[in-house]
Order: C-alpha cells, then structure tokens, then sequence
C-alpha cells in the first residue's frame, strides 16, 4: 500500500526519497539514507533490518548495488519485498518480489525510480517519473520529489483488497546535500491527508535547516532559534 519515488540531482549531487502510504509512520520503517552514497527503500513486507544491513554491507566495503544484491540474496522471504536503491552516480538496484499486493511493480525515469504496491494501476509509477522528470531545472529536488508523491495521488493512488481507494495516511521525504551532516528529514506519521501535510512540513523545515545544521556544528555565538526565525520573517516580508 504504498508509492515511492527515489530520485537524484546530477549537477548538485543531492539524492533524495519521498514516499507515501496508507501505513502509519512510514518514516521509521522503510525509507533510508546513506549520505553522499544512495538512497533505498525497503517496503511492501517492510522489514527496517534490510535497510540497516544494506547500509553496513557498504561500510564494509559492498558497493550499494552488491550490497542490496546480497541482502536480497539472503532474506528468508524476498517475495514478500520491495526494494530499490539509487545511488547519487545513478546506479540502480531494484527487486519486487512476486507475492507483493497487486499491482506491484516500478517503472525506470532519467535520475529516478518509481516503485509501490497494492496500487491502483502501473500508471501510478509510471505519472510518478514522468512528473520528476518533466519539471525544469529550476525546481529543487524536494519539490520534484513531491511532485512526484502528487502525481502518483492524483493518478489513482492505492486500493485496498476490496478495490476501495485508500487515503495516504503517513509520508516521509528525506533529502541529503553533500557536504551536510545530516540530510533534510521531515515525517508526517498519521493524517487523512499526508502528502499534504508532508509538504507543509517541508515548507516551514527548510528555511530552518541552515540554522539546525550551523547549531551542530558550532552553537557558540548562534542567536536563539526563535530570534532566527524572526530575521527570517522579515528577510521574506
């Protein structure tokens, strides 16, 4: 019950996952950074351990094409999977395995992938990398990504077993600029409308992200966050 969309900036280097679902609490399970490396998903019968075992395959020295190669290799139940991988040089790895809830599958875009289950439709994945890719380049990732998340709600989105319609209750978009220590990661885990609010909560996050990241690495003379946020307001206004 659920649609991604793993994408990359070629001329930035940011790579970037936004996913959306009738799960709860998508964010803690499925979606996943390796920074200045990839980013994957592990869905369907999501399982967190492929996600963390994927990541230290590739400390170890796998790359992140192997590593997932190996990790499905070994799962106990890899028809139950859906797993994709895409690496900020554009590599891919994708497996969706038989048993997953129809229709299931993913469809292949210039810097991106679109995969999910229990959709309505292929046209689902298919709206979702025609979207990332038709927008100019002036759009940033996040927004591509989104865009995406939309495309694939608008087209018809997931289906329950009964062929009803089911609303996106969570969604997670997890964006990763080189050089950064730590990626953009918002979540909405419970809504009757979460791809909306997911962008809600990217829009008010990222003018703050600058100062979450000046904070870690060095508080010392940073003004308090609320005085921040007022220059902000008026640097907008």
């Amino acid at each position: 019950m659920t649609f991604t969309i793993l994408g990359r900036d070629p001329e930035t280097g940011k790579i970037g996952i936004g996913i959306a679902t009738y799960s709860l609490a998508v964010g803690a399970t499925c979606p996943f950074i390796l920074p200045d490396s990839s980013v994957l998903t592990s869905q369907a019968a999501a399982n967190p351990n492929i996600g963390k075992e994927i990541i230290t395959l590739v400390k170890n020295g796998y790359t992140p094409v192997h590593a997932t190669e190996q990790v499905v290799k070994h799962d106990p139940h890899p028809e139950y999977r859906q797993i994709a991988l895409l690496t900020s040089t554009g590599e891919m790895s994708i497996h969706s395995g038989s048993k997953t809830r129809s229709f299931s599958g993913f469809s292949k875009g210039q810097n991106c992938i679109a995969i999910g289950n229990f959709l309505k439709s292929e046209q689902i994945l298919i709206a979702m990398t025609e979207e990332f890719n038709g927008l100019d380049n002036g759009s940033s990732l996040s927004d591509r990504l989104i865009a995406a998340l939309y495309a694939g709600k608008n087209s018809g989105g997931q289906q329950g077993s009964d062929g009803k319609h089911l609303d996106e209750r969570s969604a997670c978009l997890m964006v990763h600029t080189p050089g950064e220590q730590f990626p953009v990661n918002t979540r909405v885990d419970y809504s009757d409308d979460a791809i909306t609010e997911l962008k809600k909560a990217i829009d008010a996050y990222q003018p703050m992200h600058k100062f979450y990241l000046a904070r870690a690495a060095n508080p010392v003379n940073l003004p308090p966050q609320d005085r921040w946020s007022e220059d902000l307001d008026m640097s907008s206004g």
